[in-house]
């Protein structure tokens, strides 16, 4: 146990729960921020979704629960005292959402010396005396730590027991007297290179509020994960309590998998972790320093790390091709030439280390089997084929960046014998979907979500596979068949993201409902953080939510929905490297409207628009030295479109700016600066 002492004064549910858009005003001309206000104060509405404190002293909101003799608990909310009296009285505390940092705890005052416990929880299940798991070790929890008390006295804990992710914290009597409670707060180490950390670059707002309540709950999970290198987990596990002191990665700011474990760059997350850091807060460097630390620690044979420090962890082909894919989202949102060079031996090496893994049907047939939630069988698995199909597509640009242009044409060529190789292979008529291996029976979620968002598959393809990943919903969320049928978060990120990859109306549609329903279920649910998402949930027939308090319930895999709501309902996404394009595409589902900001490294990217009787409008304006694509849907009718008062497309064909159809949009290219855009029926 701890004795550090500085003196100074001073059930789960039963059904799944309801979830419902509820409209709010559009205001398209709002200015965009440059600092967000505290949770609800600013004078534009989408501050009130902000979850990100705007000081880094965090102090609790409410009295969660007492036990024992407990006087005036609701005292030391205020900075009055609290009095604990009796061994095991104690008094939790709750935050109002998951924090994480340094905790400092004050006493007036105490009957003699005494002992003072601490316990920290991410839910409110694993309330108590005792901490929940984040250490991987045998225990099956924390434990406490442990405060001596002798009048006056603070206590602030040291670097090591810096807590990750709670809650909820139970200060507790271990001795037979009392104890005179009157300060309890909490350092928020977050985003450590962040000045304000409620300053986002960017933004979403919707007429739908638990759209926006999602965005932002995701870009908080991105922040609670985004971290000091210095502050990781250690690995092995400490023999007592736990020890965030780890040094896992390069730089000041890093990118791991979960607030209050692993604290570790884990590649797949980043997967949907860089995308998702970039839609809500413009943070690349934080992905940098994380993929540069997976590179500084691939092997000789070209392996790329399942997980980096401290766990040091291999044995992964699709982990390690999650590395590859996630360097083109980099350097996609900055067109970093310069990192790329440091990187470029390493990721042809990377290459070649799985491209000698191809069968004699053309595929990957993994051997390194460790993936995200099991241990996959051998052989010719969809995902590392859809991964490495990714790897080459943009490889092929990262090599024309490289002046490498033969390398280019074999990326090229052998991504498309591959695209060929899984279609022959891998696609089931039948079921209209890939198969998870040749002979499977399973139609995995993670596989065919990536064939879609990644665009492998094409337009006819991606939509019937939209349609059978509806089929595995329950009343609370996605499911993966290739994981017994367990709620999909990881591969439900991806899932979200490729509904609206696949477009048209019914898939736009199904990306808008299940970020609803099962995003919406994680954020409202009374045993969660009402702030965060999880790594994993079970159905409710499993008679628990999380079944273990190991389960990190602020997670960056489960944050697909952000850079979905960021990329697709609102449109901005970017389509050359440094936001030299970008496309303004809105996928418009049932919403009345949206509007928000992408930041790219040309400037600020501000969109808008509305729906109302039949008539779309957009506002647009675009950096200097960026150029974009707005996209008008034709809601299944002829649309005549205006730029700025102009009559562009008269229903059946261009009138100006180059405007042309593909049937479910009218786009007109090459726009600067700002404009205005109206569609209306023909």
């Amino acid at each position: 146990m701890l004795h550090s002492v500085v003196r100074r004064r001073h059930a789960r549910t039963t059904a799944a729960l309801a979830v419902a858009a509820v409209t709010v005003p559009l205001t398209l001309t709002a200015p965009p921020a440059t600092a967000a206000a505290q949770n609800g104060q600013g004078a534009r509405p989408w501050d009130a979704y902000n979850l990100s404190p705007t000081s880094r002293t965090l102090r609790p909101v409410a009295v969660h629960t007492t036990n024992g003799t407990v006087a005036n608990a609701q005292n030391v909310l205020s900075g009055r005292r609290t009095t604990l009296t009796g061994a095991g009285s104690y008094v939790t505390l709750d935050f109002g959402k998951d924090v994480t940092g340094l905790t400092t705890v004050s006493f007036a005052s105490s009957q003699g010396a005494q002992r003072v416990g601490l316990a920290f929880s991410e839910s409110s299940e694993y309330v108590g005396i005792t901490s929940d798991a984040s250490t991987g070790g045998p225990r099956s929890r924390d434990g406490a730590l442990s405060v001596d008390v002798n009048g006056e006295t603070t206590y602030t804990t040291p670097a090591k027991y810096l807590r990750g992710g709670f809650r909820y914290l139970t200060v507790f009597l271990e001795s037979a007297g009392s104890v005179d409670l009157d300060g309890v707060s909490v350092h928020y180490t977050a985003a450590p290179k962040m000045k304000n950390p409620a300053g986002y670059a960017n933004y979403f707002y919707s007429s739908d509020d638990l759209l926006n309540r999602i965005w932002y709950a995701g870009a908080y999970t991105i922040q609670l994960n985004t971290i000091s290198p210095k502050t990781g987990r250690i690995w092995e596990a400490p023999a007592a309590l736990w020890d965030n002191t780890g040094d896992i990665g390069v730089g000041d700011t890093i990118l791991v998998d979960g607030a209050k474990r692993d604290r570790t760059v884990w590649p797949g997350d980043l997967g949907i972790e860089v995308p998702a850091a970039y839609a809500a807060f413009n943070d690349t460097e934080s992905a940098r320093n994380a993929l540069t630390t997976v590179y500084q620690h691939q092997r000789d044979t070209g392996e790329l790390p399942y997980a980096g420090p401290e766990l040091n962890k291999y044995g992964s082909d699709t982990y390690h091709l999650w590395t590859l894919a996630a360097t083109w989202d980099y350097y996609l949102y900055t067109g970093d030439r310069a990192w790329l060079a440091t990187v470029w031996d390493a990721y042809r090496k990377a290459v070649d280390y799985t491209g000698a893994k191809l069968s004699e049907r053309g595929l990957v047939s993994i051997t390194g089997t460790s993936d995200s939630v099991r241990i996959l069988p051998k052989g010719e698995n969809l995902t590392a084929n859809v991964l490495l199909w990714r790897v080459l597509t943009t490889g092929a640009q990262l090599a024309q960046v490289q002046k490498d242009t033969a390398l280019a044409a074999s990326y090229t060529q052998r991504a498309e014998a591959l695209r060929t190789a899984i279609n022959t292979h891998l696609w089931d008529e039948t079921a209209g979907a890939y198969k998870q291996y040749p002979a499977s029976t399973v139609h995995p979620q993670d596989g065919n979500s990536l064939a879609v968002w990644y665009g492998m598959a094409d337009t006819a393809k991606a939509r019937r596979i939209s349609t059978d990943l509806t089929g595995n919903w329950n009343s609370i969320t996605s499911t993966a068949p290739e994981n017994k049928g367990n709620p999909g978060v990881f591969s439900g990120s991806m899932e979200v993201n490729a509904h609206f990859a696949a477009g048209g109306r019914a898939a736009d549609q199904a990306g808008v409902d299940i970020i609803r329903r099962q995003w919406g279920y994680m954020l409202n649910h009374p045993q969660g953080t009402r702030s965060t998402f999880w790594e994993s949930f079970r159905n409710l027939e499993d008679g628990c939510v999380f079944c273990s308090s190991y389960v990190s319930l602020a997670h960056a895999w489960a944050t697909g929905p952000t850079p979905a709501l960021t990329n697709y309902v609102l449109g901005l996404r970017p389509t050359s490297p440094g936001g030299r394009s970008f496309d303004f595409v809105p996928h418009t589902a049932d919403l009345r409207f949206a509007q928000g900001r992408l930041t790219t490294t040309r400037g600020a990217v501000d969109a808008s628009w509305k729906v109302a009787n039949g008539t779309y409008t957009a506002r647009l304006t675009a950096p200097p030295g960026a150029a974009g694509r707005a996209g008008v849907p034709t809601f299944g009718t002829r649309m005549k479109v205006y730029l700025d008062g102009r009559l562009v497309w008269d229903g059946h064909k261009a009138r100006g700016n180059q405007a042309y159809s593909d049937g479910e949009y009218v786009y007109v290219k090459n726009l600067h600066g700002t404009h205005t855009i109206r569609g209306e029926r023909a």
